[in-house]
């Protein structure tokens, strides 16, 4: 755990997983990147607006055994609406995300796209133009691509493990496989790949949750 001071208005900030870089300062909302020799702010986000999520950040849980707390969450837009996207670690320090839209729940976790010295993927991110329907071998599995999509960062708060700028646009790439799903988010002509699985809202056991009428 890391604890500074904001820059803009002094309120502390904390950095509870090592492999965060970026929060949004919960007294002010300005945006500060986290360096190695000390922080930075550069500039301010705009107050995500309120929704009906039972989810925020502080929740704890536990997935397939293990626990996690979720620690920061993106708001991200496309052209038929938004969803959230949780940032979690759990308690082996393993970062993922807790995706959220409409009342269903997916869970992933960063695969790196090299593998002894081995693309996990055969694709150039920089002029790759993937379509639906089309098979994309991960490694020794092989999936679908089911979903293309352009998306915008509508607000980010909490931590975060990369820089989450109001506006920030990516292609996100839903790939299908058996009984598991993986995505790929292409951005600034690099590629990050996450694969997990559907989960239930009792599976996850989640505690310190918003109180919400009917959850």
């Amino acid at each position: 755990m890391r604890v500074f001071n904001c820059p803009s208005c002094g309120a502390p900030v904390t950095f509870h997983a090592s492999v965060s870089v970026y929060a949004v300062c919960a007294h002010c909302q300005s945006m500060i990147l986290c360096r190695d020799v000390g922080i930075e702010a550069f500039g301010k986000m705009a107050t995500l607006p309120p929704d009906m999520s039972p989810l925020r950040i502080g929740a704890q849980g536990v997935l397939d055994g293990v626990g996690f707390a979720l620690l920061g969450r993106l708001r991200i837009g496309w052209r038929d609406g938004a969803w959230n996207e949780w940032f979690m670690v759990t308690e082996h320090a393993r970062k993922g995300w807790l995706a959220e839209a409409q009342g269903f729940f997916a869970a992933c976790f960063e695969v790196p796209l090299e593998h002894d010295g081995q693309n996990l993927i055969d694709r150039d991110f920089a002029t790759w133009k993937p379509k639906a329907g089309e098979r994309v071998q991960v490694g020794d599995q092989t999936y679908e691509v089911a979903d293309i999509k352009q998306t915008t960062c509508l607000g980010s708060e909490g931590e975060l493990p990369f820089l989450a700028n109001r506006g920030r646009q990516a292609v996100s790439i839903d790939l299908e496989g058996t009984a598991r799903f993986a995505s790929l988010e292409v951005y600034q002509k690099t590629g990050r790949l996450y694969q997990g699985r559907y989960v239930g809202w009792d599976e996850l056991k989640l505690s310190n949750i918003r109180p919400l009428e009917g959850w």
